[in-house]
C-alpha cells in the first residue's frame, strides 16, 4: 500500500483542507505506526483467492432462543419503528407478536407480511392507531416521532443503535420491556460469544492490516463527498474486528460524517467497504472509471471497493456476528 511522504505532510494538508471544506470539528490522528510500504497488485479473479477458514455463526433472527418460562411473556402487538429493532423482536422469540413495521423492515424474510406502517419521519398514525398495538419500539434518534406517539396515546420505547455496547444494552432493555430477561442474557451471551470466536480466526489468519473506509450506502457516482462511518460506530467496530484499521478514525472524531473530495484524495484509504445490493458489474465499472478521474486513489486504482450487503445491514442488530463474518470474508480477499 501507499502512505503519504511524510507523516506532518498529511497532518497538515488534512487539517488545512478540512477547515477550508468546513469538516466539522476534524482532529487528524494518524497512526505513528504508518510506514511507507510498496503497493502490492493483486490482479487475480475473486473466485481464486483464498478466503479465511470461518466458524458458522447463527442467524438468531431466523432461529432465535427462548429461555424456559418465558415463551408466552411480553407483550402481544408490538409495532417496530427500525429494522434492527424488528430483528431483535423476533430474536427474542416474538414474531408472531409484530403487528406493524417499516418498509424499511424486510428481515426476516416473512416480515413481508406483517402491515407497514410508512417509515419513520412518515409514520401513519392513523393506521398505527388501528392496529391497537401494546408497544412501540423505536431508535433513540427517533426524533419528535415519539414524543407525536406519546401524545397520542402509544406506549413508546426508545431503544439505543449506535455501538455494540448499545446494541447489547438495547437488547436487555427490550428483555426487560417484554419479560423476557432470561432470553436477553442468553443472546447477548451467544452473539459475544460468536464474535469472539470469529475474531480469534481473523487473527489467526495472519492478514496484513489495510486502512478501511466504509461508507453509508454506494460509492456514489458521480463523484462527491461520501458520508462514512466514524469511531464508536458498530461499523467501526467490525473493521476493528476483522484486523484492520478504519481509515476515518484519522479524520472523524464523531461516530459518522463526511469526507470531502479533496480531503479524500489525502485519506487514500487502500479499501473501500459499501452496501449495495445486488452488485452490478456494468455499475462498478461506471463507478471505477468516474471515481478515476478523481485522482489517484488507490482503493480505485487497484478495484478494491467491495460491497458487505444491501442497507439492511446499516444496523445494529441480532445478526451483527453475521454481519462480522461478511466484513473478514470480504477483506480476507486482500491478504
Amino acid at each position: 500500500m501507499r502512505y503519504a511522504e511524510g507523516m506532518n505532510t498529511r497532518k497538515y494538508a488534512l487539517m488545512t483542507l478540512v477547515a477550508l471544506a468546513a469538516v466539522v470539528a476534524v482532529g487528524l490522528r494518524v497512526k505513528s505506526h504508518l510506514n511507507q510500504r510498496a503497493v502490492r497488485i493483486d490482479l487475480s479473479p475473486a473466485a481464486s483467492r483464498p478466503v479465511v477458514d470461518l466458524p458458522t455463526v447463527r442467524d438468531y433472527v431466523i432461529e432465535p432462543m427462548v429461555a424456559p418460562g418465558e415463551e408466552n411473556a411480553g407483550p402481544r402487538r408490538i409495532i417496530s419503528l427500525a429494522p434492527s429493532i424488528t430483528e431483535l423482536v423476533c430474536a427474542l422469540g416474538m414474531r408472531d407478536r409484530l403487528v406493524g413495521r417499516t418498509r424499511h423492515c424486510t428481515w426476516p424474510p416473512d416480515i413481508s407480511n406483517v402491515q407497514t406502517v410508512g417509515v419513520l419521519s412518515e409514520s401513519n398514525y392513523g393506521l398505527m392507531k388501528l392496529l391497537d398495538p401494546d408497544l412501540v419500539l423505536a431508535t433513540r434518534n427517533s426524533g419528535d416521532t415519539l414524543a407525536n406517539l406519546t401524545r397520542l396515546g402509544f406506549r413508546c420505547e426508545a431503544l439505543p443503535h449506535e455501538g455494540l455496547p448499545e446494541l447489547y444494552s438495547a437488547i436487555e432493555k427490550l428483555g426487560a420491556l417484554c419479560d423476557r430477561p432470561k432470553t436477553a442474557r442468553m443472546l447477548v451471551t451467544a452473539i459475544q460469544a460468536d464474535i469472539e470466536r470469529l475474531q480469534a480466526a481473523a487473527r489467526a489468519s495472519a492478514h496484513q492490516p489495510r486502512r478501511v473506509l466504509v461508507l453509508f450506502g454506494e460509492l456514489p457516482v458521480p463523484p462527491q463527498a461520501v458520508f462514512v462511518a466514524g469511531p464508536g460506530l458498530f461499523l467501526d467496530a467490525l473493521v476493528q474486528y476483522a484486523g484492520h484499521t478504519n481509515a476515518a478514525r484519522e479524520l472523524l472524531q464523531s461516530s459518522q460524517g463526511e469526507i470531502p473530495l479533496e480531503v479524500l484524495r489525502i485519506l487514500d484509504p487502500e479499501i473501500i467497504l459499501e452496501f449495495r445490493d445486488p452488485v452490478d458489474s456494468n455499475a462498478m465499472a461506471d463507478a471505477y472509471a468516474a471515481w478515476s478521474r478523481v485522482g489517484d486513489l488507490q482503493a480505485i486504482r487497484l478495484r478494491r471497493v467491495r460491497s458487505v450487503g444491501g442497507p439492511e445491514w446499516l444496523s445494529a442488530g441480532p445478526r451483527i456476528a453475521l454481519e462480522l463474518r461478511r466484513f473478514i470474508t470480504v477483506l480476507s480477499e486482500f491478504d
